[in-house]
C-alpha cells in the first residue's frame, strides 16, 4: 500500500472510531499500534499523521464539550506554528473551523476554513493524501451559504484528488452539479449529475444513482423537458420510497413530480403526491442542522407553490390565495433569515476583521520592539566582537613586542656573550703576547748579564763585546710589525680604548700610544725601556708628558 493510501485508511479509521464512541484509552492504544506499524515501514508521512492525532485524540472524542474541543485543536494549531508545519496547522485550523460552524458560529468557521484553505495550498493539495476530505466539509459549508461559485472552486480542485471514500467520491461530482444548477449553469450541472449516477452505479451503490437520477429530472423540468423530467423523478420516488426507505428523499422527489403533473393539467395526479408528500413529511419530524433546515424549507416552498397553482387552476380563488399567502410569508420568513446571517456574518466578519487588526497591530508592535532589542543585541555584540577584537590585537601585539624584545634580548645575550668570549679570548692573547714580550725582555737582559761577565774574563776582547752591547742596545722590542698587533689586540682587550683615546686626543704620537698602551698594561719602567729601545730617564720624561696631555693623575 502506498503511503498517501494508509494516511487515508488512518484517518478514516479515527473517523469510525469517533462515531462509535471508542473510549480515550482505546484510541491511544489503537494509534500506539500504528506508530509502531509506521515505524516498522519506515513510513515517515503515516508517522506525522498518526503523531497528529495522538496530539489531537482528545478533540475527536464526541462526549467532550464542544470549547473544550476547540481548545484542543486551538492548542494544537499553536505547537505545530512553533515547529512551522503548515500542513497540519492547516488541519487544526480546519477543525476548528469544522466546530465553529457546528455551534453556529459561521464567520468564525469560514475565517479558519480560510486559514486551512491558504496553508493547504501553500502546502500543495496533491501532497494532502486526505485533502478530498476536507475540500468536501468546506463545499458544504459554502454550499448551505449559497456561496456557489465558491463550492465550484473547491469541489472542481477535488475531483482533481484521489477520493477519500467511496461516498464523497459520488457526492463530490453531485455536490458541483447542485452548484451549477443554482448558479443556472444547466449543461454543467447535466454532466456532473451523469457522472454522479454513472460512478455510483460503477461502485455498486444502491442509493446514489436514483438520487442522480432525480436531481436530473429537476434539471430537466428547468429546461422544459417535462416527459423526461417526469420519467427520471419516478425511477427516484419509487427507489427512496419502496426499496431503500429514505422518506426525505420521497417527499421531496413527490413534490416535484406534483409540479409536473401540473404542467400537464393533471390535477388528480397532482393532488395524489401533494397528498403523498403530506403524510411522508410527518414521518421526517423537526430538523435541527441548518443544512436539514434549508432541505425543509425548499420542501414547504414547493409545497405550497403547487397548491397555489393546483387550486388556482381549480378556480379555487380563496384556497389559492391562502397558499400564496403561505407561500409569500415562508419566502419572507426565507428571506429575512437570510438576510439575518448575512448581516451576522458581517458584523462577526468585521469583528474578527477588528481583531485580527488588532492583532497584527500587537504583533507589529512586538516585531518593532523585538528588531529594535535585536539592533540593540547587534550594536552591543558587535561591540563586543570589536572590543574583543581589540583586545585580542591588543594582546597579539604585546605578545609581538614581548616576542621581539625577547628576541632582541637574546640577540643582545648573544653579542654580549660573544662579545665576553672575545674580549677574554683578547685579553688571553695580549696576555701570552706580554709573556711573550717579558721573556724576550728577559733573554735580551740576561744576554746583557752575561756580557757583563764576560767583560771580566781575560781572553775576549772588550771592543767586540762594545759592539754586542751596542748592538743590543738597538735591539728594539716592539717592531712597527710587533705594533701593530700589539695594538689590535689591545683594542680588542680594551673595546677600542686606543681608538677613542686618539680621537679625543688629536695630536696624540704614535710613540705615546704605545707609552699608554704599556702603561695600561702594568709593564715596569725598565720593561717599557727595552721594549720602546729607550732609557729609562727618556721612559720617565716621556711618562710625564703622556699624563700632562690627557691629564691623567698619578698613581
Amino acid at each position: 500500500m502506498l503511503s498517501s493510501d494508509r494516511v487515508i485508511r488512518t484517518s478514516r479509521y479515527v473517523d469510525n472510531l469517533r462515531e462509535s464512541k471508542a473510549s480515550l484509552a482505546d484510541v491511544s492504544y489503537r494509534l500506539e499500534k500504528l506508530a509502531h506499524r509506521a515505524n516498522l515501514w519506515n513510513d515517515q508521512l503515516l508517522l506525522n499523521h498518526v503523531r497528529f492525532h495522538q496530539i489531537t485524540k482528545r478533540g475527536f472524542q464526541s462526549a467532550l464539550a464542544p470549547d473544550d474541543i476547540i481548545a484542543v485543536f486551538d492548542s494544537a494549531r499553536t505547537y505545530f506554528e512553533n515547529r512551522n508545519d503548515l500542513r497540519y496547522t492547516g488541519v487544526c485550523h480546519f477543525y476548528i473551523g469544522k466546530h465553529r460552524y457546528e455551534q453556529n458560529q459561521y464567520e468564525e468557521a469560514f475565517y479558519h476554513q480560510a486559514k486551512a484553505l491558504e496553508l493547504f495550498r501553500a502546502v500543495g493539495f496533491d501532497k494532502i493524501p486526505e485533502m478530498g476530505k476536507y475540500l468536501h466539509v468546506m463545499s458544504i459549508n459554502n454550499l448551505y451559504f449559497h456561496n456557489y461559485q465558491k463550492v465550484v472552486q473547491l469541489m472542481q480542485s477535488a475531483i482533481r484528488l484521489p477520493p477519500y471514500n467511496i461516498n464523497l467520491h459520488v457526492q463530490r461530482y453531485n455536490t458541483l452539479a447542485i452548484a451549477y444548477e443554482n448558479l443556472n449553469l444547466l449543461d454543467s450541472a447535466i454532466y456532473f449529475f451523469k457522472r454522479t449516477r454513472d460512478i455510483a452505479i460503477s461502485i455498486g451503490n444502491p442509493t446514489w444513482p436514483y438520487i442522480a437520477i432525480g436531481n436530473l429530472g429537476s434539471v430537466y423540468q428547468k429546461q422544459g423537458r417535462y416527459r423526461e423530467a417526469l420519467n427520471m423523478m419516478m425511477q427516484d420516488y419509487i427507489n427512496s420510497r419502496y426499496k431503500n426507505r429514505h422518506p426525505i428523499l420521497a417527499r421531496n422527489t413527490a413534490i416535484g413530480i406534483a409540479s409536473i403533473w401540473q404542467r400537464f393539467g393533471q390535477p388528480d395526479s397532482v393532488l395524489h403526491y401533494l397528498t403523498i408528500s403530506k403524510e411522508l413529511n410527518t414521518l421526517v419530524g423537526n430538523s435541527e442542522p441548518m443544512w436539514q433546515q434549508q432541505r425543509d424549507r425548499k420542501f414547504y416552498l414547493n409545497y405550497y407553490q403547487v397548491f397555489h397553482d393546483y387550486y388556482k387552476t381549480l378556480g379555487s380563488m380563496a384556497m389559492a390565495y391562502n397558499y400564496l399567502d403561505s407561500l409569500t410569508r415562508l419566502r419572507n420568513e426565507t428571506n429575512l433569515l437570510y438576510n439575518k446571517k448575512d448581516t451576522r456574518l458581517g458584523e462577526d466578519r468585521l469583528k474578527i476583521q477588528q481583531q485580527l487588526a488588532d492583532i497584527s497591530a500587537q504583533q507589529a508592535d512586538k516585531k518593532r520592539i523585538l528588531t529594535r532589542f535585536q539592533f540593540i543585541l547587534g550594536v552591543v555584540g558587535l561591540l563586543v566582537v570589536i572590543l574583543s577584537l581589540r583586545y585580542y590585537l591588543l594582546r597579539l601585539r604585546h605578545s609581538k613586542d614581548r616576542m621581539i624584545a625577547e628576541k632582541e634580548r637574546e640577540i643582545q645575550l648573544e653579542l654580549q656573550k660573544k662579545t665576553e668570549t672575545r674580549l677574554v679570548q683578547a685579553n688571553v692573547e695580549l696576555e701570552q703576547y706580554m709573556h711573550h714580550l717579558k721573556e724576550k725582555s728577559e733573554l735580551v737582559e740576561t744576554l746583557r748579564q752575561q756580557i757583563d761577565n764576560w767583560r771580566k774574563l781575560p781572553d775576549l776582547e772588550n771592543q767586540q763585546l762594545d759592539n754586542l752591547v751596542n748592538q743590543l742596545a738597538n735591539i728594539k722590542l716592539l717592531t712597527p710589525d710587533d705594533w701593530n698587533d700589539f695594538r689590535k689586540r689591545f683594542n680588542q682587550a680594551f673595546a677600542g680604548e686606543l681608538d677613542q683615546l686618539k680621537l679625543n686626543y688629536g695630536d696624540l704620537t704614535v710613540a705615546e700610544e704605545r707609552l699608554y698602551a704599556l702603561e695600561k698594561m702594568n709593564v715596569s719602567t725598565t720593561q717599557i725601556a727595552w721594549m720602546l729601545g729607550i732609557s729609562k730617564e727618556s721612559v720617565r720624561k716621556a711618562r710625564y708628558r703622556l699624563r700632562k696631555k690627557i691629564n691623567l693623575s698619578e698613581d
